[in-house]
């Protein structure tokens, strides 16, 4: 019985992990562009936005190296939300306090260098103490989603902060009882004689030649191609709403949050049954599924779509998680996770953001609205090559060849 008990203490921490992270991080961004937009910074918003991504290439492998190597990955967590919550409150003192834009960009980018490793090293904090990540992990994860929707939530139905800097504040001060929280979970020490003596051990260069492996390579490459075609979910996809007569156009965009949760709830069942192959061709199709439907410019279909990034993200990017627990050795999990972070949000996001910038001016028209189905359908055209290309590629393991842990 205490084992059970111990088993259900341990789950629930892993579980309030998550949802303190995303809590922290949702309370500031989603009303963070209204916020500079209201305080004359609106002209600044893409390169604040565009500090994350370039944070992204920077900061996971070296944080990433530290935990499989010298640092409990959960003391280095709680020091990377203790800097990520001093700077947060800063970076919206900047804002409030009009330090100007040099001050506020600068500061802006501390915080996403301290801010980038963060969700790569929770992931590896909680894989590390799952005995079968396939059914254990989508139940602790769909944390994240309610923690997100509910900071959401509070922020901006409960008090209306969708303009005011306190809205950081209260992102800020999630993220400093997160680093506390860090404190009370049980160290995971690295193993003995694996600290870092090279400079390529220091920026985590172990987990590079992962890219040799033509299934690892692939699903890196792939993901980081995903997540440039899926990049316009918010940029996009709510001005199309807005354009298509939807009066409450964030409200139906938290659709897709929803339905993510709710796909989480089943994630586990499929892994159990089916190939990660399949699951991830599902999640690359659903993802042409949802550009068809935007292409339509129908509104109905466009309400659908967005309800379907939430089952195409948890098929596909949870799903390479998996991947990646199953299939690499546990000696450098928090650099594999922290090298697929690199390309979702590094490579993958900031090219698809400048990228489908540019394609999106081609589809303007001579009055300055946008012909969506065009726009759309050219990015419908992108992921199903995409898909094509990974379903010919992959080859993965069979049930034969590892009948537990079949990829």
């Amino acid at each position: 019985m205490k084992a059970d008990l111990s088993a259900v203490k341990g789950r629930t921490s892993l579980c309030v992990l998550f949802c303190m992270h995303a809590a922290a991080m949702a309370a500031y961004a989603v009303p963070f562009p209204n916020v500079l937009k209201s305080h004359g910074l609106s002209d600044w918003a893409f390169l604040a936005v565009s500090t994350g991504s370039i944070a992204s290439f920077i900061s996971p492998m070296f944080a990433a190296s530290l935990a499989d190597r010298r640092i409990a990955p959960e003391r280095l967590l709680a020091a990377l939300t203790f800097l990520s919550g001093t700077l947060l409150a800063l970076v919206h003192a900047s804002v409030q306090f009009h330090w100007g834009p040099q001050w506020f960009l600068g500061i802006m980018m501390a915080y996403a260098l301290t801010n980038a490793p963060g969700f790569s090293l929770v992931t590896s904090i909680v894989l590390s103490r799952l005995s079968d990540a396939r059914r254990e992990f989508a139940p602790i994860r769909v944390w994240a989603t309610w923690g997100w929707m509910a900071a959401s939530f509070v922020v901006s139905r409960c008090l209306h902060l969708d303009q005011s800097p306190i809205a950081g504040y209260i992102g800020a001060a999630i993220f400093l009882a997160e680093s506390l929280f860090c404190l009370s979970l049980s160290p995971t020490h690295p193993p003995q004689g694996r600290a870092p003596r090279r400079w390529r051990d220091v920026i985590g260069w172990d987990a590079l030649p992962l890219l040799r492996h033509p299934d690892h390579r692939l699903i890196f490459l792939t993901s980081a191609a995903f997540s440039a075609v899926m990049s316009t979910l918010y940029v996009h996809t709510a001005p199309h709403l807005a354009a298509g007569g939807d009066p409450t156009p964030a409200a139906t965009m938290s659709l897709a949050q929803l339905c993510e949760g709710i796909a989480m709830l089943g994630i586990s069942g499929l892994l159990l049954r089916f190939r990660i192959k399949w699951l991830l061709i599902a999640g690359l199709s659903l993802g042409i599924l949802r550009y068809l439907l935007l292409a339509t410019d129908y509104r109905p279909a466009m309400v659908a779509s967005v309800a379907l990034h939430g089952p195409l993200f948890v098929l596909f990017y949870m799903t390479s998680q998996i991947y990646l627990e199953l299939r690499i050795d546990p000696a450098i999990r928090a650099q594999s996770q922290a090298l697929l972070s690199i390309m979702n949000n590094g490579i993958g996001n900031l090219s698809g953001y400048l990228a489908i910038e540019l394609w999106h001016r081609h589809c303007l028209l001579p009055d300055g609205s946008t012909n969506w189905p065009r726009f759309w359908s050219f990015l419908a055209a992108a992921a199903t090559l995409l898909t094509a290309a990974f379903a010919s590629l992959y080859r993965g393991q069979s049930r034969t060849q590892n009948p537990s842990h079949h990829a």
